[in-house]
Parts: structure tokens; sequence; C-alpha cells
């Protein structure tokens, strides 16, 4: 008894089809359910799913949250395409803080039609391989007039802050000699004068003179 339905002129593409087809039973019908959700569908088939949904940027480097969020986002970022919010939620699906500056509120105004991109990379290496991957992701959800003319990743760094204040005082005192305080004494005033005279005789003894 022949166990396959085709005939025996089919092609091996139809013979692998008849084949693949026929293990669809042995597929439990709860990941049947669960394959258009990002959430829950088994992670080897992630791609496959991301390829469906049309999700513009991807890559199997990305850790397995990212990569279901970027599917979950990939619908409200095609419903606003070409638009400031699109860049900022497509940009976020990979966990980056966008902000855009467009030409007229650049200082002084840039170009008519391009804007640039300050994106906060916290927790993010910043290497080439980053600023391409922003780079393809804002200009594919971005309008097709408007040009992408710059990219700037800024670090965050979210800390306590913490001050403190010290005041540091003293005296300088000089320990000298006891000096008494300045004493007045009141009475009558005497005066004395002494006045001493002496005088000096000298005598000389010798011989009477000859006559």
């Amino acid at each position: 008894m022949c166990d396959r339905l085709l005939p025996p002129n089919a092609t091996a593409l139809e013979r692998a089809l008849e084949d693949t087809t026929a293990r669809l039973d042995a597929v439990p019908a709860e990941v049947i359910r669960s394959l258009w959700d990002p959430w829950a569908c088994p992670e080897p088939l992630l791609p496959w799913l991301a390829w469906a949904c049309s999700v513009d940027e991807w890559d199997d480097a990305w850790p397995e949250a990212t990569r279901r969020r970027v599917i979950a986002d990939s619908y409200s970022v095609h419903a606003v395409k070409g638009t400031v919010g699109a860049v900022k939620r497509a940009l976020a699906s990979l966990g980056y803080d966008t902000r855009l500056v467009e030409w007229p509120e650049d200082d002084p105004p840039a170009d008519p039609y391009t804007f640039r991109v300050e994106v906060d990379v916290m927790g993010h290496a910043v290497t080439n391989r980053t600023y391409a991957e922003i780079e393809r992701t804002a200009r594919a959800a971005k309008n097709v007039r408007s040009h992408l003319t710059g990219i700037r990743a800024v670090g965050r760094v979210d800390a306590a802050l913490r001050l403190g204040a010290a005041c540091h005082g003293g005296d300088v005192v000089t320990v000298g000699p006891w000096t008494p305080p300045e004493v007045r004494v009141s009475g009558p005033l005497r005066l004395a004068v002494l006045s001493t005279a002496v005088e000096t005789i000298t005598v000389r003894a010798g011989e009477a003179p000859t006559p």
C-alpha cells in the first residue's frame, strides 16, 4: 500500500510540502495560537514573525526582550510611519530615549526639511554599530522628504546628588606676662632740694726761707 497521495511524477518540492504538512497534526494547538503573539511566540520563530509584521530593522543579536518589543511595536510604528512620533517609537523599541531636532527648531535654523537625532544611550555601548543601528532605524521610520543630517549620542547618569558643607572657626589667643592695670595715686606733692658745697685746701710744708 502506498503511503503517499501524490502521483509518481510529483516533483521534489511537492513531495517536501507533503512531508511538511503531514507533520502538522503533531504540532500542539496552543503553539499555533501563539504564533502571532510576539510575547508568546516561540523564540526560534521570532524572525519569521518579524518578517510577517514588516519589521524594518532586525538583529538576531538583540536580547530576546528587545526582539519581542520591536515586533509588538511594529503596528504602532507603521500606523504613524513618516512622522516624528514614528521615529521616536521605533528607536524606543530598541531601548533608546530619543529627541528629534527639526530644521526650524535648530539654532541657527538648519537647511529646510532636515533633522538631527539626539539619542540617550544610557546602558548601551557606543560603537560604530550603535550609530549604524540608530541611523537605519531612523531612516526606515522617517518620511521621504526629510533628511537625517546628524546623530548625537548623549550619555546620562542617574544618581542621587548629595551635598555636604562644613564650617570651621576658631580664635587665636596669645598669653603673655601679667601686666597690672593702670594705677592712679592721689595725694600732696612734696619736693626737696639738697645742695652740697665742698672746698678743698691743700697745705704744703717746707723749710723756712734763708734771710
